[in-house]
């Protein structure tokens, strides 16, 4: 991850686009995300189909690498530890959404809705 990181740091630091305010790049963030949304946008591809087009594939490609690319240049701005963000949200999920829970055939959605919504009415 630090590669990338450093990768995406000179190419801003090479164009001079390392002095963006947050907003702008996380609204960046979200214009790529609907690009990537925009190519379901009439068709629900499954994994399969993704898979057996290579022009379709690359399209998502590209766009999940634009979504990737602003989220990490927003946490080189906020100067946020990326693995360090990633490792501490993954274990407020597995507390959030214990495996067991959500595995559970036949509770698992109601269990995920639930929390979901617990969580988000105690603003966590």
């Amino acid at each position: 991850m630090n590669d990338i990181q450093q990768h995406i740091k000179t190419y801003l630091d090479e164009r001079d686009w390392n002095n963006l305010e947050p907003a702008d790049i996380a609204k960046s963030i979200m214009i790529e995300g609907a690009e990537l949304l925009e190519l379901f946008q009439w068709k629900n591809h499954t994994v399969e189909e993704i898979n057996a087009d290579p022009t379709l594939k690359l399209n998502m490609q590209k766009e999940i690498a634009d979504v990737i690319i602003y989220a990490i240049e927003l946490a080189i701005h906020l100067d946020v530890d990326i693995s360090e963000a990633v490792r501490l949200k993954l274990e407020h999920n597995a507390k959030k959404y214990p495996a067991e829970k959500v595995k559970d055939s036949t509770a698992g959605d109601d269990f995920y809705r639930e929390q979901k919504m617990k969580y988000r009415k105690a603003g966590k």
